[in-house]
């Protein structure tokens, strides 16, 4: 392939990765949200890293948009207790099942490996002291609401 067309295949790509999720806004404020008795709270996190920083992924819920992350965020779900696969998708794609409890919080990390056009991501469970060290660093991924328009 011609260097020329590599390059535009590869900016057109990330280009329309990121047109998916763009609607994702960063916060420096920290919600603290605490686990209702009835649903489990689910943390997704993505720390800073040079490598993959422009590329941003949309995190599914059982097929379900909830939340995106880009490099130096995270964000939470109320998840109803039972099973739920978490997943994420650019060229490449993952996913993580987690059988939620009520009551209980889980951590999950997302990160970003090279892949031949675009990064690849992953999903990864993690234990609450790996993830409690993270998120004090990172901003909030605020979902935008919908509007009626």
């Amino acid at each position: 392939m011609h260097p020329f067309f590599a390059r535009a295949t590869v900016i057109a790509t990330v280009g329309l990765m990121m047109a998916g999720c763009a609607g994702m806004q960063r916060s420096t404020s920290h919600p603290a949200p605490t686990v209702q008795p009835d649903h489990g709270l689910v943390y997704f996190y993505r720390e800073s890293h040079f490598l993959g920083a422009a590329i941003q992924f949309d995190v599914r819920d059982n097929g379900n948009v909830i939340g995106a992350l880009q490099s130096g965020t995270y964000f939470f779900e109320n998840a109803t207790p039972g099973e739920h696969t978490y997943s994420a998708k650019t060229e490449a794609k993952t996913d993580v099942t987690i059988n939620v409890e009520a009551g209980k919080t889980y951590y999950v990390q997302g990160t970003i490996s090279m892949g031949a056009f675009a990064g690849h991501p992953h999903l990864t469970k993690v234990d609450a002291a790996t993830a409690q060290s993270a998120l004090p660093k990172l901003d909030f991924a605020v979902k935008p609401e919908k509007s009626g328009k």
